[in-house]
């Protein structure tokens, strides 16, 4: 539904990070409504491990792209990045037996292959959206408000858009 109130042509990334946010910032109003405590906590710790299992993936993205950038031979960037790609399946075993307490909901992404097209798949949901739910503070949850924020910044060209999105300190 939030891609019927603001929906900007060839912008995934922005689209689906306003999406997730706008499902988040929902979720906790109907479960504060429903003053089900118990269920909110456990959602929010699930969106916590969500932004958690999102930074990992972007640190590992940002790891491989230095590698790509970088001026070693393909078989050297080829060794790098599988070396990339066990440090992130490491660091997500180190967080779900410590940080997470032994969660393995994120076990079958980890176990599965991973590749340059699941990485950055994974980034399209989630690298915009705690500024998504910043603007939505701006707004003091006001979704109208909030909707008509997004539609102002969604209409600009894509490079100001992006410095938009992370320069607003209002809802104005």
């Amino acid at each position: 539904m939030a891609h019927q109130r603001v929906y900007v042509q060839d912008d995934s990334a922005f689209n689906e990070a306003f999406a997730v946010a706008v499902e988040t910032t929902g979720v906790r109003k109907w479960l504060g409504a429903a003053d089900d405590t118990g269920e909110l906590r456990r959602y929010k710790a699930d969106r916590k491990r969500r932004a958690q299992f999102l930074a990992l993936v972007s640190q590992t993205r940002d790891e491989l792209s230095h590698v790509y950038d970088g001026s070693a031979t393909s078989e050297q960037k080829r060794a790098a990045k599988i070396a990339a790609i066990e440090r992130l399946r490491m660091r997500y075993r180190e967080m779900r037996d410590s940080r997470w307490r032994g969660y393995q909901g994120y076990d079958v992404w980890f176990n599965s292959p991973i590749n340059n097209a699941k990485l950055a798949a994974t980034s399209v949901y989630g690298d915009q959206v705690a500024t998504f739910l910043r603007l939505f503070d701006l707004c003091s949850g006001d979704y109208p408000r909030f909707y008509a924020l997004v539609r102002r910044i969604g209409a600009l060209d894509k490079s100001d858009r992006a410095e938009a999105l992370k320069a607003a300190d209002s809802c104005d």
